[in-house]
């Protein structure tokens, strides 16, 4: 296994979307985003969930896996040398039979890919009827570090995303989450950071849609829960970005072995019932 790069540079796209229109939303963020990962060149480029449509229940929306939203992540990945993380409503055809899932995309400059496939629906917004959940986690090898892949109300659920064996080094969720439950991802992110000894980010849209509203608030915060994002705008997109470095957390992680008292357990799934 190589060696991890010492210091990862992580940059959030906090951004405003076009209800239901991925081109419209791709056209408002392709040249800030290009312009930020030319200048300051980051190793992670983080946007939210369902970053091109909205948080919409609408089944028309979903692309397929080669679809124009993700051919752009793939092609920001490539042309600026930036791991990308973002997510797609997306159509597959399983047996010969329509699914859609809330898909979780990290494509590396190299042309790999990765998804991770939602696991926590939201309920109250219909997302469970329209979409089908995942029954994996993922964990993306990248640059020597593990970066585990998270989406929005997957936060709430401390046992999915449980850091077994200091297996991730970096918890990764994007979401819609609006304004008027802030705090509580506010909350629930510091702990995952505390609980799992791991850096967390957090990616979150801003603007309004028919049913909420959504100021940002995203974070980034190292393994004891402290903030260490800092701000940039790139013509009027706001980024958050850290330096994220692994000597200090390799070290907190020896001096305080947290996941060697951790209790042992097995998550099932519908798929493994």
């Amino acid at each position: 296994m190589p060696s991890p790069k010492e210091t990862l540079k992580v940059a959030l796209c906090q951004h405003d979307i076009v209800w239901e229109d991925a081109r419209s939303t791709i056209a408002r963020i392709d040249g800030p985003v290009r312009q930020y990962c030319t200048k300051w060149q980051p190793d992670l480029l983080v946007l939210p969930e369902t970053f091109n449509v909205g948080f919409t229940m609408n089944p028309d929306v979903a692309e397929t896996v080669d679809g124009f939203s993700t051919t752009w992540l793939r092609n920001v990945a490539e042309d600026c040398n930036v791991a990308v993380i973002a997510s797609v409503p997306t159509l597959e055809i399983v047996e010969g039979e329509e699914r859609r899932v809330n898909r979780c995309w990290f494509l590396a400059p190299d042309g790999s890919a990765y998804h991770y496939d939602k696991r926590h629906l939201f309920t109250p917004s219909g997302e469970s009827p329209a979409y089908c959940p995942g029954d994996r986690r993922c964990t993306v090898p990248y640059l020597g570090w593990n970066i585990e892949l998270n989406v929005c109300y997957d936060l709430r659920f401390p046992v999915w995303s449980r850091n077994v064996g200091n297996g991730y080094d970096l918890l990764v969720n994007i979401a819609n989450w609006p304004d008027c439950r802030i705090d509580a991802a506010q909350i629930l992110l510091r702990a995952r950071a505390v609980e799992n000894a791991a850096y967390a980010l957090f990616c979150n849209r801003i603007g309004s849609d028919a049913l909420c509203s959504y100021d940002g608030k995203s974070m980034i915060l190292d393994y004891v829960g402290h903030s260490i994002a800092r701000t940039r705008r790139v013509g009027g997109v706001k980024f958050y970005w850290a330096d994220l470095p692994m000597g200090p957390l390799a070290h907190y992680r020896d001096r305080f072995p947290v996941s060697n008292d951790s209790d042992s357990f097995e998550i099932l799934t519908e798929t493994a019932r």
